[in-house]
């Protein structure tokens, strides 16, 4: 299988995902609601206007949406580069490009579609749900984790040098 059509399924598994585990939430946990699934981890439905921690929340609808669609368009345009970059042997880009992609198709069929992107995904200090992680979703941990795998193929592996 070539590697834009690897990098394609990857990324719409992940957006199916996505997508999936967003309208669960909204379905069944109300808006503000946790529910503890483990002592640090509890599902917990907010919704987020801005992009990652909240950054750019406050900016004016007017301002943010076409800064959304810039940075989506610029994503797919350095994914596709690196893409078409990737050698033969280079599984672990092709697979991280293909997350990432994923991770920001989710994220922006919500931004786009209701103006804000859902977050679940809660987790805390033992007992102490003040101190967490801000809530996000698996478009997100897509996207970190695709980060992950390049830097780690890069630095560790070596192969991007």
């Amino acid at each position: 299988m070539n590697r834009y059509w690897t990098a394609a399924i990857v990324a719409a598994v992940v957006v199916i995902l996505d997508q999936l585990s967003k309208w669960l939430v909204v379905k069944f946990v109300p808006l503000y609601d946790r529910i503890q699934v483990l002592p640090f981890f509890d599902v917990t439905h907010i919704i987020n206007r801005g992009a990652a921690f909240g950054i750019f929340r406050d900016l004016p609808e007017s301002i943010r949406l076409p800064l959304f669609a810039l940075v989506l368009v610029a994503a797919v345009v350095v994914i596709f580069f690196f893409l078409k970059k990737a050698g033969p042997g280079n599984r672990l880009l092709v697979f991280s490009l293909g997350l990432i992609m994923g991770g920001a198709i989710g994220n922006s069929i919500d931004r786009f579609r209701l103006r804000y992107v859902t977050d679940f995904i809660d987790f805390h200090w033992f007992g102490d749900p003040a101190l967490h992680w801000p809530p996000f979703n698996i478009a997100d941990s897509a996207i970190t984790i695709g980060v992950i795998l390049i830097l780690f193929d890069t630095f560790i592996l070596k192969r991007g040098q």
